[in-house]
Formats: C-alpha cells, sequence, structure tokens
C-alpha cells in the first residue's frame, strides 16, 4: 500500500510527505502483524478442528464398542461353558474399553488448555460414554452372577441326577433279584437270626 502511494505521487511528480511515509510504513508493518497473526489463527484453528475430529472419531469407536458388548452381555446361551468364556472375553473387551475411555479423557483434559469450550463439549460427549460404559459394567456384573447361579442350579441337577440313578439302579436289582417271601410269623425269627449274625461276626 505505502507502496501504491509512493507510485501515485511519483506519478503525479510529487514528493510524498515524510510523515504520509512513516504512517503508511507502520499501517503496513501492522497489516503484515494482522496477517501473520489470522494465518497463526487460522492453523490453530485448523489443529483444533482435526483434533476434535479425532476426539469424535475416537469416542464413536469406543461407543461402538461398548454398544457391541452390551448386545452380546444381553444375548442368552443354552451353554454354560461357552457362555462364561465369552464372559471373560467380554470382560477382557471392556477393560480394553476403560483404557481408551481412560486415556481419552486425559487427552481432552490436556486439550481444555486449548480450547475450553470445545473441551466442555467433548467433556459432555465423554460423560455419556462414560454413563455407557457404567450400563456396561453392571450388564456385565448381572450376566456373570447369572451364569455363577446357573452353574450352581447346574450342579445339584447333577448331583441328584446322579443320586437317582444310583436309586434306579438299586431298584432294578431288586427288581430283577430273586425275592423270598416270609409269612409274618417267621418275620421274628429271620431277625433273630439276623441279629445273631450280626453279632458273631
Amino acid at each position: 500500500m505505502a507502496e501504491q502511494q509512493q507510485n501515485k505521487y511519483l506519478g503525479l511528480y510529487t514528493i510524498l510527505p515524510s510523515e504520509l511515509s512513516l504512517h503508511l510504513a507502520e499501517v503496513g508493518l501492522a497489516l503484515v502483524t494482522v496477517q501473520d497473526q489470522i494465518q497463526t489463527k487460522e492453523r490453530e484453528t485448523q489443529q483444533i478442528k482435526t483434533l476434535n475430529q479425532e476426539f469424535g472419531q475416537k469416542i464413536q469407536e469406543i461407543a461402538n464398542e461398548l454398544n457391541a458388548i452390551l448386545s452380546k452381555l444381553k444375548k442368552k446361551t443354552n451353554d454354560i461353558g461357552q457362555a462364561k468364556l465369552e464372559q471373560k472375553i467380554l470382560g477382557e473387551e471392556l477393560d480394553s474399553c476403560n483404557i481408551k475411555l481412560l486415556e481419552l479423557d486425559a487427552s481432552v483434559q490436556d486439550f481444555a488448555e486449548q480450547n475450553v469450550p470445545l473441551a466442555k463439549q467433548l467433556a459432555n460427549r465423554i460423560g455419556k460414554l462414560t454413563a455407557l460404559h457404567q450400563q456396561t459394567i453392571r450388564q456385565a456384573e448381572y450376566r456373570a452372577a447369572k451364569l455363577s447361579q446357573a452353574a450352581s442350579h447346574l450342579e445339584e441337577y447333577n448331583e441328584m441326577l446322579e443320586f437317582i440313578l444310583k436309586w434306579i439302579e438299586k431298584a432294578n436289582i431288586l427288581v430283577h433279584g430273586s425275592i423270598t417271601w416270609n409269612s409274618s410269623s417267621q418275620l421274628p425269627m429271620k431277625f433273630k437270626g439276623q441279629c445273631i449274625e450280626d453279632v458273631i461276626f
């Protein structure tokens, strides 16, 4: 701009007053400074936008993982062994999500120094994500308790089944064995004979 003014005055064959020349130089420097500040702000804004997108992607990834775990936890199964194995795997996935969530929260805390309003928005989103995480943990604990209860019931059932099968086996032996019928008058004598045998042996 200062050069344009000088060229204008040179074109008129006059000399640019020194005061005006000094002011134009100051304005030129101020414009350069403002332009540098604008470029710096643009870079900062772009960095913040990029970070915001990265945070958004991480939040979405964790939310997707938690929702997948939650839906798997709600599925019913008939195989307790398989369910226990799945429960263990889902527990590990849930722990992994917890670590990612803590790392994300720490990153947002660091980011808060750069952009407080955006950090508050991200903190709100992380708060919702934390609530989903807590819900998933409660569902995992509920399922673990139900699996434990089912395993206990199955063990009781198996013990009862074993007892019944032994009882049936003994009943079959009695049914297929030879039965000697005695009259009621012979029973006391038979009893005394049995008692004597027990005492002798």
